[in-house]
């Protein structure tokens, strides 16, 4: 009986440190760029950021959203990078709206986060005929007409915690002109970097 109520704690401990370790990787941990500062550099470790420029705003990863969501939905996958969008240099949190960005796979049908892992080394071409991009700034969704652009899986990787699946690690750039109501707009130097797993992927 004393053995058994020394080896209690010891494994509530090491599933408590685990449970730990896991909350830790969802969280973002911003390495500045050394040409664009406001913007992560690109990183192939899950560090679960995001950012590009929108013109001449910044749009950018927060610590309080879920950063990237995977849903698989309607005959169709989308991809959501959510955070704020700012003018570049300003105050981050005292002039940023909300936004996010949607892209539209309908040529992706995975039935389990892990089945991400196919994305590896994958360039798609945004003006293609199985995807779309969409918007959202605040309360307001708008369609993306793409003229050029692509987005590109550099990697997919697996990561594991003491040999347990814990997610799939995306990492890649995005990079397009559009038009939004009629007018032009580039999205420029865009790079992510973010971990999907079973609490931000969804099959429905």
């Amino acid at each position: 009986m004393k053995k058994l109520l020394i080896y209690l704690p010891v494994a509530l401990l090491l599933v408590l440190a685990s449970c730990s370790d896991e909350m830790e990787l969802k969280k973002s941990v911003f390495i500045p760029d050394d040409n664009n500062p406001d913007l992560p550099a690109y990183t192939e470790w899950g560090y679960n950021t995001f950012g590009a420029y929108y013109d001449r705003q910044r749009f950018l990863y927060d610590d309080y959203t879920m950063p990237a969501k995977m849903i698989n939905t309607g005959g169709k996958t989308s991809f959501t990078l959510k955070g704020h969008i700012s003018p570049s240099g300003y105050d981050y949190y005292g002039s940023a709206n909300e936004m996010s960005l949607t892209f539209d796979f309908y040529s992706l049908d995975p039935q389990l986060y892990t089945d991400l892992i196919t994305l590896n080394d994958l360039t798609v071409d945004l003006t293609g005929s199985t995807i779309k991009v969409r918007g959202k700034i605040d309360t307001t969704n708008f369609d993306i007409e793409i003229l050029n652009g692509t987005i590109v899986f550099k990697r997919a990787q697996n990561l594991l915690v003491d040999k347990k699946m814990i997610e799939i690690i995306l990492s890649g750039t995005f990079e397009f002109q559009a038009l939004v109501d009629d007018e032009p707009i580039s999205v420029t130097l865009g790079r992510f970097d973010v971990g999907i797993g079973k609490d931000n992927f969804y099959r429905y």
